[in-house]
């Protein structure tokens, strides 16, 4: 009888390496959690290897308490990033939760953030959900974000 070990083995890696392919490309671990720690270590410069240039950041909120599709501000990503390192320290979200779509390109995260205000050092505590958009290459070229406005405002900020 001939030793069936080489063939179990071989069927293995067939079938392990194309799941070992798809967890390397897994977009939480490679583009979504990268990004969010790069902005609690306010590393600019990391941001803006995981941004797309024409990355696109979505305010799905209005401190006016408008909700038509005028009411949507829109910012450079980068920018974005840029004034809310300036804005906040201790940028943290906890308690994350992930969706992913089938094709990978499109994740979903709901995290408490845990900041602070740094103007004042006042603790600054909300729920988040961001849509985040990553093309072919792996870049992030849109996050759509919302927050709890009524949090917002009972802290005394305002959603610019």
């Amino acid at each position: 009888m001939r030793n069936p070990i080489p063939i179990i083995v071989a069927t293995f890696l067939a079938i392990a390496a194309p799941v070992a392919a798809h967890d390397s490309r897994d977009p939480v671990k490679t583009v979504v959690k990268p990004l969010f720690d790069a902005v609690l270590a306010e590393d600019l410069a990391k941001v803006r290897e995981i941004l797309a240039p024409e990355a696109t950041l979505f305010a799905m909120f209005n401190p006016n308490g408008t909700t038509d599709e005028a009411s949507i501000r829109q910012f450079p990503a980068l920018a974005y990033f840029d004034i809310v390192t300036k804005n906040y320290e201790n940028i943290e979200f906890r308690d994350r939760t992930y969706s992913v779509t089938d094709d990978g390109r499109t994740v979903w995260m709901e995290a408490s953030g845990n900041l602070l205000v740094a103007a004042t050092g006042e603790p600054y505590r909300n729920r988040y959900v961001f849509k985040i958009t990553i093309d072919e290459d792996g870049k992030v070229t849109n996050i759509s974000e919302w927050v709890n406005t009524a949090t917002l405002a009972s802290q005394g900020l305002t959603a610019r």
